[in-house]
Protein backbone atom coordinates (compact mmCIF):
# COMPACT_ATOMS: atom_id res chain seq x y z
CA UNK A 1 0.00 0.00 0.00
CA UNK A 2 1.36 3.22 -0.65
CA UNK A 3 2.05 5.34 2.72
CA UNK A 4 0.32 8.26 1.25
CA UNK A 5 -2.87 6.12 1.83
CA UNK A 6 -2.11 4.68 5.28
CA UNK A 7 -4.92 4.88 7.96
CA UNK A 8 -3.96 6.95 10.79
CA UNK A 9 -3.86 4.49 13.84
CA UNK A 10 -5.04 5.40 17.02
CA UNK A 11 -2.87 3.98 19.80
CA UNK A 12 -3.85 0.91 20.94
CA UNK A 13 -6.48 0.29 17.85
CA UNK A 14 -6.61 -2.74 15.72
CA UNK A 15 -5.60 -2.61 12.04
CA UNK A 16 -8.14 -1.18 9.65
CA UNK A 17 -10.24 -3.66 7.63
CA UNK A 18 -9.35 -2.57 3.98
CA UNK A 19 -11.00 -4.75 0.77
CA UNK A 20 -7.72 -6.68 -0.93
CA UNK A 21 -7.43 -5.14 -4.41
CA UNK A 22 -9.11 -7.36 -7.01
CA UNK A 23 -11.93 -8.69 -4.01
CA UNK A 24 -14.96 -10.42 -5.52
CA UNK A 25 -18.13 -8.26 -5.77
CA UNK A 26 -21.50 -9.90 -4.89
CA UNK A 27 -23.80 -9.79 -7.62
CA UNK A 28 -25.94 -6.24 -7.40
CA UNK A 29 -23.29 -3.92 -6.43
CA UNK A 30 -24.17 -0.83 -7.97
CA UNK A 31 -22.38 2.62 -8.11
CA UNK A 32 -24.70 5.39 -6.17
CA UNK A 33 -22.52 8.40 -6.40
CA UNK A 34 -18.67 9.84 -5.93
CA UNK A 35 -17.34 12.60 -4.16
CA UNK A 36 -14.03 14.27 -4.95
CA UNK A 37 -11.56 14.16 -2.26
CA UNK A 38 -8.17 14.74 -1.37
CA UNK A 39 -5.59 13.24 1.07
CA UNK A 40 -3.60 15.92 2.39
CA UNK A 41 0.32 15.74 2.24
CA UNK A 42 2.85 17.72 2.93
CA UNK A 43 3.67 21.84 2.40
CA UNK A 44 -0.14 22.50 1.42
CA UNK A 45 0.15 19.04 -1.54
CA UNK A 46 -2.28 16.58 -1.61
CA UNK A 47 -3.28 13.52 -3.86
CA UNK A 48 -6.69 14.05 -5.39
CA UNK A 49 -8.79 11.02 -4.82
CA UNK A 50 -12.66 10.41 -5.85
CA UNK A 51 -14.92 8.22 -3.28
CA UNK A 52 -16.76 5.89 -5.39
CA UNK A 53 -19.86 4.99 -3.27
CA UNK A 54 -21.27 1.87 -4.13
CA UNK A 55 -24.49 -0.09 -2.15
CA UNK A 56 -21.89 -1.96 -0.30
CA UNK A 57 -18.66 -0.19 -0.06
CA UNK A 58 -16.61 2.67 -0.54
CA UNK A 59 -14.00 2.37 -3.14
CA UNK A 60 -11.04 5.72 -2.65
CA UNK A 61 -10.12 5.86 -5.99
CA UNK A 62 -6.15 7.46 -6.85
CA UNK A 63 -5.87 10.01 -9.37
CA UNK A 64 -2.60 10.12 -10.44
CA UNK A 65 -1.00 13.40 -12.36
CA UNK A 66 -0.89 10.96 -15.42
CA UNK A 67 -4.51 10.30 -15.34
CA UNK A 68 -5.17 14.02 -14.72
CA UNK A 69 -3.25 14.89 -17.81
CA UNK A 70 -4.37 12.71 -20.22
CA UNK A 71 -7.77 13.29 -19.79
CA UNK A 72 -7.83 17.17 -20.09
CA UNK A 73 -5.62 16.41 -23.18
CA UNK A 74 -8.56 14.09 -24.47
CA UNK A 75 -10.91 16.88 -23.55
CA UNK A 76 -9.02 19.86 -25.28
CA UNK A 77 -8.67 17.68 -28.59
CA UNK A 78 -12.22 16.89 -28.49
CA UNK A 79 -12.82 20.81 -28.23
CA UNK A 80 -10.21 21.96 -30.81
CA UNK A 81 -12.14 18.89 -33.35
CA UNK A 82 -15.93 20.39 -32.56
CA UNK A 83 -14.44 23.87 -33.90
CA UNK A 84 -14.15 25.00 -30.27
CA UNK A 85 -11.35 28.48 -29.84
CA UNK A 86 -8.78 28.72 -27.14
CA UNK A 87 -10.87 29.39 -24.72
CA UNK A 88 -13.49 26.62 -25.32
CA UNK A 89 -10.59 23.96 -25.24
CA UNK A 90 -9.52 25.69 -21.83
CA UNK A 91 -13.61 25.32 -20.51
CA UNK A 92 -13.38 22.16 -21.50
CA UNK A 93 -9.90 21.07 -20.23
CA UNK A 94 -11.02 22.48 -16.89
CA UNK A 95 -14.64 21.38 -16.85
CA UNK A 96 -12.48 17.76 -17.16
CA UNK A 97 -10.15 18.78 -14.66
CA UNK A 98 -12.56 18.86 -12.00
CA UNK A 99 -15.34 16.50 -12.63
CA UNK A 100 -14.45 14.64 -16.09
CA UNK A 101 -12.54 11.99 -15.42
CA UNK A 102 -13.72 11.05 -12.25
CA UNK A 103 -17.27 10.79 -13.97
CA UNK A 104 -16.30 7.53 -15.78
CA UNK A 105 -16.24 5.39 -13.14
CA UNK A 106 -20.02 5.28 -13.29
CA UNK A 107 -19.33 2.89 -16.20
CA UNK A 108 -16.70 0.87 -14.59
CA UNK A 109 -17.04 -2.09 -12.41
CA UNK A 110 -16.16 -1.35 -8.75
CA UNK A 111 -13.63 -4.06 -9.07
CA UNK A 112 -12.07 -2.69 -11.36
CA UNK A 113 -12.26 0.99 -10.37
CA UNK A 114 -10.19 -0.69 -7.63
CA UNK A 115 -7.25 -2.27 -9.09
CA UNK A 116 -6.69 0.69 -11.59
CA UNK A 117 -4.14 2.48 -9.76
CA UNK A 118 -1.83 1.04 -6.50
CA UNK A 119 -3.12 2.83 -3.32
CA UNK A 120 -6.76 2.74 -4.46
CA UNK A 121 -8.92 0.62 -1.43
CA UNK A 122 -12.33 0.39 -0.03
CA UNK A 123 -14.61 0.04 2.92
CA UNK A 124 -17.31 -1.63 3.55
CA UNK A 125 -20.08 0.56 4.21
CA UNK A 126 -21.14 -1.62 7.26
CA UNK A 127 -17.67 -0.84 8.79
CA UNK A 128 -17.82 2.36 8.74
CA UNK A 129 -18.83 3.24 12.16
CA UNK A 130 -18.82 7.37 11.85
CA UNK A 131 -18.03 9.80 9.21
CA UNK A 132 -17.30 13.34 10.61
CA UNK A 133 -17.16 16.62 8.66
CA UNK A 134 -15.43 19.30 10.11
CA UNK A 135 -15.35 22.95 8.25
CA UNK A 136 -12.24 24.31 7.50
CA UNK A 137 -10.61 27.77 5.35
CA UNK A 138 -10.46 26.44 1.84
CA UNK A 139 -6.52 25.49 0.83
CA UNK A 140 -6.35 28.93 -0.89
CA UNK A 141 -6.64 30.34 2.44
CA UNK A 142 -8.56 33.61 1.06
CA UNK A 143 -11.10 32.88 3.62
CA UNK A 144 -14.26 33.12 1.23
CA UNK A 145 -14.31 29.60 0.48
CA UNK A 146 -14.45 26.33 2.84
CA UNK A 147 -13.84 22.69 2.62
CA UNK A 148 -14.37 19.94 4.71
CA UNK A 149 -12.27 17.84 6.96
CA UNK A 150 -13.73 14.19 6.47
CA UNK A 151 -13.26 11.76 8.99
CA UNK A 152 -13.73 8.30 8.15
CA UNK A 153 -13.87 5.80 10.90
CA UNK A 154 -13.61 2.34 10.43
CA UNK A 155 -12.79 -0.79 12.17
CA UNK A 156 -10.25 1.61 14.74
CA UNK A 157 -8.70 3.43 11.76
CA UNK A 158 -9.12 6.53 10.82
CA UNK A 159 -8.58 7.99 6.91
CA UNK A 160 -8.26 11.44 6.46
CA UNK A 161 -9.42 13.87 3.26
CA UNK A 162 -10.69 16.96 2.42
CA UNK A 163 -14.26 17.25 0.47
CA UNK A 164 -15.22 20.77 -1.00
CA UNK A 165 -18.16 22.40 1.07
CA UNK A 166 -20.99 21.20 -1.39
CA UNK A 167 -24.46 20.38 -0.12
CA UNK A 168 -24.86 17.31 -2.99
CA UNK A 169 -21.84 15.63 -1.16
CA UNK A 170 -22.89 16.02 2.34
CA UNK A 171 -26.43 14.97 1.06
CA UNK A 172 -25.05 11.62 -0.68
CA UNK A 173 -23.52 10.67 2.34
CA UNK A 174 -26.24 11.26 4.56
CA UNK A 175 -28.53 9.28 2.03
CA UNK A 176 -25.86 6.10 2.00
CA UNK A 177 -24.20 6.60 5.95
CA UNK A 178 -27.49 8.32 7.72
CA UNK A 179 -26.83 8.81 11.17
CA UNK A 180 -23.37 8.00 11.21
CA UNK A 181 -22.51 11.59 9.44
CA UNK A 182 -21.75 14.40 11.91
CA UNK A 183 -22.07 17.24 10.25
CA UNK A 184 -20.82 20.95 12.11
CA UNK A 185 -23.82 21.81 14.35
CA UNK A 186 -25.97 24.06 12.71
CA UNK A 187 -24.65 23.08 9.55
CA UNK A 188 -27.48 23.06 6.46
CA UNK A 189 -27.07 21.72 2.90
CA UNK A 190 -30.06 24.15 1.97
CA UNK A 191 -27.05 27.27 3.05
CA UNK A 192 -27.47 30.04 0.73
CA UNK A 193 -23.55 31.26 -0.61
CA UNK A 194 -23.61 34.40 -2.03
CA UNK A 195 -20.24 35.35 -4.19
CA UNK A 196 -19.45 38.90 -4.81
Amino acid sequence: MNPSTQPVQPSNSAPAREEPLGSSISNGENIVGMIPLRQLKSLGRYDPFVGVITNQRLVFARLTSEMIKDSATRARNEAKSQGKGYLGQMSSQMREYSSGYSSRYLSMQPSAILAETPGNFALGNLSISELRLKLRNSRQGNGDENEFEVEFLSGGAKYEFRMDDEGEYVTLLKRVYGERVRTPFGYSTHTLKLKI
